[in-house]
């Protein structure tokens, strides 16, 4: 059966747009809309048959009239209309709006869809966008019956076509481009014949930069009260909160406010302990801000801002644009990067400064380009899964400040806990400072002082 056949045959039972009808061939040809594709069949059609009926004997070919008939009453289509007048042929003539099977007319009027998508992105900047859709299943139903009535395996899909003809004439309204890959605006809409619903899924805004911590007893990200879960409870004194502050919530407001995001999260290339200072040049972090309205923010202005407010506390630093990929890289990247740290240590015996000297000696010599096995600490187990874990331990200095009160720079692999370096863990860190020295040492306070 030729195309040809196969759309008299739609006719004879259905109505469907040109839009449609293209849509039924859309794999055949390229470098056409499917509006003209149809249009084009449409006219084929017409013109053979006209051809047909003035080359006939007394125009009375019976076939051709019956199919411009057909393409002019089922089909709606004017030139065959026109051709009918012309020739002095009567033809029924349907005063009423023809409603197209498929798309009952949505493809002929994209306007509403079009002018509610923007007036929804009104006040979002974005530089572009890609228009994507959920269609009922009521309207797929519909279309995959008739195609499969008719044999139609050449089709385009309802979405594809709605997605890129909405997506087209929107752009030209808004002057912005369509992006396929990684769109800063997607444009949802949820249809059905008779209704719509418009979503919006803006890409996040990604920022790097490095922070410093310059006191103790704040964590690196929220913490939620064991106790309660954020809901608020006496243990927390109403806050949710396991601790007041944190490094992401003194450096995110600003972000917020100024980019009129929704939410953020916080990313750091691994994390320091609630009581180790992050000093030198920083840790690096991204911070996402999530469905952020304004994306040309000043990154000198919020750096200052957030520096200003938090004297003393944190500093932020070497801010620029970022993106997801990044994230990715900074997390994968944490535990093969080197790490070099300042340890107070403690130790329950007095040493003279010789021995500490042969001792230190002695820990260069076993741990210096070394690696030590670490079981994952008791400290952390309650929520870091039990394993063990091998990392290297490439430099160590140290400096007798007391008889019983030493300093460390230890130059490590991320990831290492340095504390139980220190003192053992009850032997789930092997080799340890505590057991080359032979009494039991304690990390007083420890700094993060660089991160390579």
């Amino acid at each position: 059966m030729t195309i040809f056949e196969k759309v008299l045959e739609i006719y004879q039972k259905y109505y469907i747009c040109t839009h449609c009808l293209g849509r039924m061939f859309s794999l055949l040809a390229t470098e056409t809309t499917n509006y003209d594709r149809g249009s084009s069949i449409l006219l084929t059609i017409t013109m053979e048959n006209h051809r047909k009926y003035l080359s006939s004997n007394n125009n009375d070919d019976k076939d051709a009239i019956l199919i411009l008939k057909l393409i002019a009453e089922n089909a709606n289509f004017s030139p065959a209309k026109q051709v009918l007048v012309n020739e002095g042929i009567d033809f029924r003539v349907n005063n009423t709006t023809q409603k197209c099977f498929l798309c009952e007319n949505i493809f002929s009027n994209l306007e509403p869809y079009i002018f509610a998508a923007k007036n929804k992105v009104n006040g979002i900047e974005f530089n572009n966008f890609l228009v994507g859709s959920s269609i009922k299943s009521e309207i797929i139903n519909k279309e995959d019956s008739f195609k499969a009535e008719f044999n139609l395996l050449d089709a385009e899909s309802f979405k594809t076509h709605f997605n890129r003809e909405v997506g087209k004439q929107l752009s030209l309204i808004i002057n912005k481009p369509t992006e396929f890959g990684n769109p800063e605006m997607t444009i949802i809409f949820h249809l059905n014949y008779n209704s719509f619903q418009i979503d919006l899924l803006i890409k996040s805004l990604f920022i790097s930069g490095r922070y410093n911590k310059f006191i103790r007893g704040i964590p690196q990200t929220h913490w939620e009260c064991r106790t309660c879960r954020g809901k608020g409870c006496k243990a927390c004194d109403g806050t949710g909160k396991q601790y007041i502050n944190s490094v992401e919530e003194l450096v995110n407001p600003e972000f917020l406010i100024t980019s009129n995001s929704t939410d953020s999260k916080f990313h750091g290339a691994g994390r320091e302990d609630i009581d180790v200072k992050m000093l030198g040049t920083g840790r690096p972090f991204i911070l996402e801000l999530k469905n952020p309205k304004i994306r040309s923010i000043n990154l000198n202005k919020i750096q200052k801002r957030v520096n200003h407010k938090n004297k003393k506390k944190i500093r932020i630093s070497n801010l620029q644009f970022s993106n997801k990929d990044q994230v990715k890289m900074l997390k994968a990247n944490a535990e093969s990067t080197r790490k070099t740290y300042r340890a107070l240590v403690r130790s329950t015996q007095k040493l003279d400064k010789n021995n500490f000297i042969t001792l230190l000696n002695q820990l260069k010599i076993r741990l210096e380009n070394q690696n030590i096995d670490q079981r994952t600490p008791i400290r952390v187990s309650h929520r870091r899964v039990d394993k063990y874990r091998q990392k290297k331990i490439f430099e160590i200095q140290g400096f007798f400040k007391k008889p019983d009160l030493y300093e460390f720079i230890v130059d490590t692999q991320g990831g290492t806990y340095i504390k139980e370096l220190i003192n053992g863990d009850n032997g789930r860190t092997k080799p340890s400072f505590t057991d080359i020295f032979g009494i039991n040492l304690q990390c007083e306070e420890l700094d993060v002082l660089k991160i390579h």
